[in-house]
Parts: C-alpha cells; sequence; structure tokens
C-alpha cells in the first residue's frame, strides 16, 4: 500500500513562506506529500509546489518572481508596515495615525488597496497557466463565496483563478467574481484546511500554521477594542476547531515577520526548516502509518467542491 499523506497550509501572508522550508526538508527526507490542500498563501506555495513537482524548481520560480517583480515593493505594503509598529514617541504616534488614515480612506473609496490590474499581474507571472486536473500532486485551494457565506474547495479549472480567489483579501485585495458569485480569501471560513485534506483522499494529515497566536490584550478602553477583539477570538477558535483532526500541527516560528514584509522569504523559509527538523521522527512515523490508517477512516465529503 503506498502512504496517504496530506499537508494542510494555512494563511498568513508573507509568514507563509515557512512552508517551503517545511516542504523542503520532508523532501529531502523522502517524504512527498500525496495531497496538499491550502488557504490563502498556503493555498498559493502550496499550488505551485503541486505543479512542479520539487522544492527546488518551486523555490528557484518564487526568487525569481520576486526579483523580477515590485510587488514585494509596492508603497501600500511600506504604509502598512508603518502603521502597524509601537510608536516609540509622539511624532512616530502621529505619523502612524496619518498612515492608518491613508489605509482606511483606501479601503473606503475603492474596492481594494491593491489596484485589480497589479493583482492580476501578479498572479499572470506567478502562477503557470494550467488546470488543477494537470498538477503533479493532488491539490485544492479553499475559497469564500461571501453572497452565500460557503466554504468551498476548489479541485478544478484554472489553478491561477483558484488561487487569486483564496488569496483575495477583503478590502486589501480585489474579490474574484465569476458570473453571480464572489469568492474572498478562504482563510475567512478555514484557516488551515485539514478536514479538506482528508476530503482529497488522505489518511493522515500534517497542518502547518503560520497565523498570529491570539496575543494577550487586556486594553478595552472603547468599544471599538471590544469589537475587534471579539471578532479576534472568534477567528482564533474557528482555527482552534479546524486544526482538531490534524495527526500533527507544525508551528513555524515567524512572529517576527510582518505579514505584508514579503521581502523576508529567507526567514521565512528557514523558520519551517528549523521547525520540521525538530519533529522529523515523528513525522516519520505519521507517513509510515499513513499507508494503512486510509482503512479505517471515516470516507464523509464535508465541503462542496467546484471548479473556477
Amino acid at each position: 500500500m503506498k502512504p496517504k499523506l496530506g499537508i494542510s497550509l494555512g494563511g498568513g501572508a508573507a509568514r507563509g513562506y515557512a512552508h517551503l522550508g517545511v516542504l523542503k526538508v520532508l523532501e529531502e527526507n523522502g517524504i512527498k506529500p500525496n495531497f496538499i490542500a491550502g488557504t490563502s498563501m498556503g493555498a498559493v506555495l502550496g499550488g505551485l509546489y503541486a505543479y512542479f513537482g520539487n522544492i527546488k524548481d518551486t523555490i528557484e520560480h518564487l526568487i525569481e518572481f520576486l526579483k523580477t517583480t515590485d510587488t514585494i515593493n509596492q508603497r501600500i505594503y511600506k504604509i502598512v508596515i508603518e502603521s502597524e509598529k509601537e510608536p516609540v514617541n509622539f511624532v512616530e504616534n502621529i505619523m502612524q495615525f496619518i498612515r492608518k488614515g491613508i489605509i482606511y480612506g483606501k479601503a473606503l473609496t475603492s474596492k481594494s488597496m491593491v489596484p485589480e490590474e497589479v493583482f492580476n499581474k501578479v498572479f499572470d507571472t506567478l502562477v503557470p497557466d494550467v488546470n488543477i486536473e494537470e498538477l503533479k500532486i493532488p491539490f485544492c485551494a479553499i475559497v469564500t463565496e461571501i453572497t452565500e457565506g460557503e466554504e468551498l474547495m476548489v479541485t478544478k479549472g484554472s489553478l491561477k483563478n483558484a488561487l487569486k480567489a483564496s488569496s483575495a483579501i477583503p478590502g486589501f485585495y480585489p474579490p474574484f467574481i465569476d458570473k453571480d458569485k464572489i469568492y474572498i480569501d478562504g482563510g475567512w471560513t478555514n484557516k488551515n484546511p485539514v478536514r479538506p485534506c482528508y476530503q482529497l483522499g488522505a489518511s493522515e494529515v500534517i497542518a502547518v500554521c503560520v497565523a498570529r497566536e491570539l496575543e494577550d490584550t487586556k486594553d478595552f478602553q472603547i468599544g471599538m477594542d471590544l469589537i475587534i477583539r471579539s471578532n479576534a477570538v472568534s477567528t482564533h477558535r474557528l482555527g482552534q476547531l479546524q486544526k482538531e483532526s490534524a495527526s500533527l500541527v507544525l508551528y513555524p516560528k515567524v512572529e517576527h515577520i510582518h505579514w505584508a514584509d514579503f521581502g523576508k522569504y529567507q526567514e521565512g523559509i528557514s523558520s519551517g526548516i528549523e521547525c520540521t527538523r525538530e519533529f522529523l521522527n515523528e513525522i516519520k512515523k505519521i507517513y509510515g502509518r499513513s499507508k494503512w490508517t486510509g482503512l479505517i477512516r471515516s470516507k464523509k465529503r464535508y465541503i462542496r467542491e467546484i471548479s473556477l
């Protein structure tokens, strides 16, 4: 019997580079995932890996893209990073306030902070023009259909369309529209797609979580603080529940990388490598038993599958 190991790659924007470090260590030790499910940045990197079929070509392709594009130097990313730094004095506090005003103003006057033509150009350059059915590894991207509020698995159709839809952070990137359906970032319904990975056919699933954990905050001076905190608690709890069925959850240390700092791919990859090496013995055991645990695992279908 062949192994049936699935890898679930969660969202986390620039922190998602750690996914490549995880895949690199697995491949170096003769472990290649048989199924990949990804959300947001996890979908982008997982989809590229499923296309190339090996980590060397995947990383080389990504680095070449980053060297030849101005994506990581977009003014809006710099504004976001600066607006979330801890102010050290009065002047910094004022500047942070101005930067946040620029961000919110952009979101109130247009569909997204990053223009649609820029967003499309990125994916036209980064993602090969192929269908998901043609990939070397079975793959799905998680998307959220905003009109019905439904979590969906994209298992067929254009890889490029699937990754655009899965990465469309509301307000920051434009939504993906197909006929009367509006798709946004998959992380709004599934932060780490463990169950979708089982649905693809995996009998054991290793999840990689790069999203920021819930911070210890007790400063609730105004109602907006409570609203923001309540949403964070709800999102965090949802992510916890969705990871419970994983065989193992890896947490690369990427807290020091800002989610919008797309230039720090080397740091992200290194974090993924370090974390995976720490749990390598356990991963090997999971990979070995994935040959037979599928015989006793339920074959339930949890989520509707679509083509984009």
